[in-house]
């Protein structure tokens, strides 16, 4: 029988040879793989329709069996286009059976393209800021956009001036107690979109829209603007306003002030507020505004580039407290996504922070990058306390909000989390960092559906926005979609290759699918251009830990956090006992594991949820019955499953809450509800053999049938998931 198929084989080879048909359908699949590559990014800059380019992918689908069966009777000589002729090598039978099963594997070939350019349009093609999916927020009765003015000069090179002026008339009318203003991030997102006022004012959620131009000629500026009712598109008010290029700043205030008592006029339960202290330097004035707009882009370097425009600023205006505040949550910003280490970021951020309320102690600006700093060293109390200082200050500093959010997002209460980031997106709806958290939280809440919704939604206006596609990414490996979070970390690592938070995100896909090899090589790539940065040292030394490399795990640890622990702010600590103790647990040196855990553990009962804490619970219970401390053990437990309902009762309905529970249905030998709860976890998306892998707390369930039935479940869905992704990555590279 071998030799049979030896013979068969071999025949096979030669009649294809002969034929040139794998040659020919391998020339048209790089073909085709060139056309789409220059089709995508031409439908978007050209604005063809959607259909367009999915009628081109499917036409180019169907030549692959043409091409096939073209390849297979015919062949191109100097003659001309001949018939191939027959030959003795297959019988009728064999070359049936070759003639099917080569039909088959040029349909996968093609459903691979389909799979990687389906997906990839789905994902970044779409309709203008207009046609975002509509979220369930109705417009206030007093509430407003500022559009970007347009410039009407000679040489229309005025845009820097029309931009500022439109900026600073939102940040004062933001100051109108009353009237919600749409933040800078949504409204500017109009520049160049042809679109209706109402329709622009459903996407911003507001009832009204001040919309304008600038003229300038010489030394005069001529400004006209114009609000205009949404729900029916007719004026309120307009003006024009004329002045002299130095006088820039009083025209602003005229201007916000004529709009703002038009407002008060039309509008009941407004009330106009005296302006907030600002620079009246023109030139800080512009390089502050500079910075903020790269600032939002979260890059490493747009947060180089910021630092260096407030830096400016205060060349020109160094009392000029936004600014100071503005270098400090950059400084800490920038250590989660560039190079640089994040406790020596917020040691050169505090001095920033402590000079910036120094000068004006009434700083919205000052006070959230006090919350940011305090919030990165683990001081959730006073983080809330100094953000919700700075909303109170200004409602309208849509990055107090954000960071609110987060730190309530840390501490488990993720219903309070979803209500100041709905807000915030009432004011900043296209705002994607807004989004991101949104959709986290959402995730958080098992709503995995609408978390997609929304982060697609935004990627129909900011296609290229690495941020959502890393974060849609994650939150689609989370819920299982393993081939969709592998296509979006693909697709961000190849709009910015050079992004170490876009080949982070690449390197984890691989590895949540198994490949270690090709995770390591990314992240070793991430590491040279950011070998400060600690989130990419983590997840090498979770990479090290799979891998069985403890010593170089360890070693990664304390390069992480160094060698004087006990200096450390005490999340850090936690940190550092919570990764040392994993590698002991995985050395199986059982006591030094528990006395790392303990130390893991935060006392603070009152945490609403926070994962590390309910691993280092879980992991102490295990420990301490495994040492002989049945005692100990049962308080440890008891704490772990306090917290487990805390998380409920917040709303959180993630899988690893039902891992969790199945660890401690495991801890109280209950070993069918354990199983159950870990299928709960595996139909919710959960997919981490890895972590069965290291986890000695499940070791009773394993001989257990419905166990190693689950467990097969997983690695068939990750096998198929990786063959796919393979198809995928090999048809890329042709």
């Amino acid at each position: 029988m071998g030799e049979e198929r030896q013979s068969f084989f071999s025949a096979v080879m030669a009649e294809l040879s002969r034929r040139k048909v794998l040659k020919t359908v391998g020339a048209y699949a790089v073909g085709v793989f060139v056309i789409l590559q220059i089709m995508e990014p031409l439908s978007e800059a050209l604005r063809l329709p959607g259909w367009l380019f999915t009628s081109v992918v499917v036409a180019l689908i169907l030549g692959f069996p043409i091409v096939f069966m073209l390849a297979w009777q015919f062949d191109i000589t100097g003659e001309g286009v001949r018939r191939t002729s027959d030959s003795n090598l297959l019988g009728p039978v064999q070359r049936f059976s070759l003639f099917s099963l080569l039909l088959v594997a040029t349909g996968g070939l093609a459903f691979s393209f389909y799979q990687y350019f389906g997906s990839m349009s789905e994902v970044t093609t779409g309709t203008p800021a207009t046609e975002v999916a509509a979220r369930d927020f109705s417009a206030p009765e007093n509430s407003i956009a500022v559009l970007p003015f347009r410039d009407l000069s000679a040489n229309q090179d005025q845009a820097y001036l029309s931009d500022g002026l439109a900026e600073e008339i939102l940040n004062m009318l933001a100051q109108v107690e009353g009237l919600q203003v749409a933040a800078r991030t949504s409204s500017f997102a109009f520049r160049d979109r042809e679109a209706d006022v109402r329709s622009i004012g459903q996407a911003l959620n507001v009832r009204t829209i001040l919309e304008g131009s600038l003229r300038t000629s010489g030394n005069q500026v001529r400004l006209s603007a114009q609000l205009i009712n949404v729900e029916d598109g007719y004026q309120i008010w307009s003006q024009i306003f004329e002045r002299e290029m130095n006088d820039i700043f009083a025209l602003q205030d005229e201007v916000a002030s004529a709009i703002a008592e038009s407002l008060v006029d039309n509008f009941t339960g407004l009330e106009a507020e005296a302006p907030t202290a600002r620079t009246q330097n023109l030139a800080a004035f512009e390089a502050y505004r500079a910075g903020r707009l790269l600032w939002w882009r979260r890059t490493p370097q747009a947060l180089e580039r910021a630092i260096a425009l407030f830096g400016e600023a205060l060349e020109h205006d160094a009392l000029f407290a936004p600014a100071h505040a503005a270098i400090a949550d950059s400084f800490i910003l920038l250590s989660l996504y560039g190079d640089s280490n994040r406790m020596k970021a917020v040691e050169q951020a505090e001095r920033y922070i402590e000079k910036a309320l120094a000068l004006d102690p009434e700083s919205a600006e000052a006070w959230a990058a006090l919350g940011l700093a305090n919030m990165e060293v683990g001081l959730d109390e006073f983080a809330e306390s100094a953000l919700r200082k700075a909303v109170e200050l200004n409602d309208a500093y849509v990055p107090a909000r954000l960071w609110l959010g987060t730190v309530l997002g840390n501490t488990g209460r993720i219903g309070e989390q979803a209500l100041v980031l709905e807000e915030a997106m009432q004011i900043d709806p296209l705002n994607e960092l807004l989004a991101i958290n949104y959709a986290g939280n959402l995730n958080s809440r098992g709503q995995y559906d609408e978390a997609s919704e929304l982060l697609r939604s935004l990627l129909l206006v900011k296609p290229d926005s690495t941020n959502l596609l890393r974060t849609f990414s994650s939150i689609a490996f989370f819920n299982g979609d393993l081939v969709q979070g592998w296509t979006l970390a693909r697709q961000a690592y190849d709009l910015d290759p050079d992004n170490p938070q876009a080949i982070q995100m690449l390197s984890k896909a691989w590895l949540e699918l198994g490949n270690t090899e090709r995770a390591e090589e990314l992240l070793q790539e991430a590491m040279l251009i950011a070998g400060d940065n600690m989130e990419l040292k983590g997840q090498y030394f979770q990479l090290l830990l799979l891998d069985g490399r403890l010593e170089e795990a360890e070693a990664t640890v304390k390069d992480i956090y160094g060698t004087d622990v006990d200096v450390l702010p005490e999340n850090f600590q936690r940190y550092y006992h919570q990764q040392m103790g994993l590698i002991r647990m995985v050395a199986r040196d059982l006591p030094a594991a528990l006395s790392e855990f303990e130390q893991a553990i935060n006392p603070d009962e009152d945490i609403a949820f926070k994962g590390d804490q309910l691993f280092n619970l879980t992991a102490a219970a295990f420990l301490h019955d495994v040492v002989g401390d049945p005692e100990r053990a049962r308080e440890r437990l008891a704490q772990a499953e306090r917290a487990l309902n805390r998380a409920r009762v917040n709303g959180v309905d993630s899988p690893d809450i039902y891992y969790t529970a199945s660890v401690i249905d495991v801890l109280h030998e209950d070993y069918e509800g354990a199983v159950e709860a870990l299928q709960a976890a595996y139909e919710r998306g959960w997919r981490q053999t890895w972590i069965l892998d290291i986890d000695g707390r499940l070791e009773p369930l394993h001989g257990m049938p419905a166990y190693i039935e689950l467990r097969r479940a997983i690695e068939s869905d990750l096998q198929q998931a990786r063959a796919e992704i393979e198809s995928l990555a090999m048809a890329m590279l042709r």
